[in-house]
This record gives C-alpha cells, structure tokens and sequence, in this order.
C-alpha cells in the first residue's frame, strides 16, 4: 500500500505529460497574523497547453491552469485561494529582469529571472526559464497587506513539463498582485523580514 500514492502520482505526472501540459510542485510557508510560528505545506500547479484549431480567423487560446493540493498535509482553502494570485506562468514581460544567474530545475539548467515589485511592496520574486520564452515561479518571499495570512514564502521543488508546454491564460498573476498591493494605502502593508525563521 506504499507504493499506491506514489504510483498514482507517476501516473497522473505521465498522463499530463502526454498532453503537452505541466505539472509544477511547490512547497509554501505561510504565517497567520495572530499566530507566529509558521506551518508548511505544499500544492500543485498543473496546466494544460494552448488549445490547437483549425480555425484560421481566431487565434488558439492560452492554456488554462488550476492549483491542488500536494503530497502532504492538504493545504487550507485561504492558502490555495492566495497562491492562485501569486503564481507565474507566462513568458517574460516588461515587469520581469533576466539575471545572469541560473537554477536547476529536475536536471536541468534554469535561466533566473526576477519579477519587479513595485516600490514599497514587501515581496521578492524569482522566476525560472522553464521553457524558451516560458517563465515559472521559483521563489516568493512576501508580506500579505490583507486577510488571515500575514506572510508566506513559495519554493518550486519540481517541474514536469510536457511536449508542449505554453503560457497560462491567467498566468502572469503574480504581477497583477504585486501592481494591487502597490497601489494599497502605505499603513495597510506590513514590514517584510526577507529572512524567514
């Protein structure tokens, strides 16, 4: 029966690959506001690649995407609802500076790029090239200005990409997140420590 979990997930992480989706898995570290030790858990991004037709009036659309629960403790329902908007799956855009550094990602070399704040906004963002001209998550470090959650970091752990692998129609959510939080009055955001205990 040990076996069971992990060849499910096998099987599922093949069937997505089949496709040309991806499935990406990411631990997360979230502190309440009237708690302050911190509880981790982890989720999962999975996409599905641009719809193909034949159509030669309109164009494909983007793939769609959706966050689950990952091995482990289920996260709660308000985890999963804030890491929605704070994912990243697109190609590069104005808001996004290419670094001459790099990660591995599942045996491969990474291009890292960061994702720009804006000023006075409490959070770091690393993406990684997953893909040519295909940016994922890798890391974010970020003080939440409103609701239960008062921080949260997100580390990707593992990428499975399909043949073919395209951006989310919603994927540069991140970014739209980060440009709310900035227009946020000043004393609704919180201090960030960009060191996690």
């Amino acid at each position: 029966m040990k076996f069971l979990p992990a060849m499910l997930t096998l099987a599922f992480t093949a069937a997505v690959g089949a496709h040309g989706g991806a499935v990406l898995d990411y631990r997360v570290k979230v502190r309440l506001r009237d708690d302050s030790a911190w509880s981790e858990t982890r989720f999962r991004l999975v996409t599905t690649p641009a719809l193909v037709t034949r159509n030669k009036v309109k164009k494909p659309r983007m793939g769609t995407w959706r966050v689950e629960a990952g091995r482990g403790p289920a996260p709660g329902a308000a985890v999963l609802a804030r890491v929605r908007g704070l994912l990243y799956f697109s190609g590069p855009t104005a808001q996004t500076l290419r670094r001459e550094s790099g990660m591995r990602v599942r045996n491969r070399w990474c291009r890292l790029w960061q994702a720009q704040a804006p000023e006075g906004v409490p959070a770091y963002a690393y993406l990684v090239e997953v893909a040519p001209n295909l940016l994922a998550l890798s890391y974010l470090s970020a003080s939440l200005p409103e609701g239960d959650i008062a921080a949260l970091e997100i580390h990707l752990e593992d990428a499975a990409l399909g043949a073919r692998p395209s951006p989310a129609e919603d994927g540069t959510a991140l970014l739209h997140t980060l440009q709310r939080w900035g227009s946020a009055p000043p004393p609704a955001q919180a201090m960030l420590t960009e060191e996690v205990q």
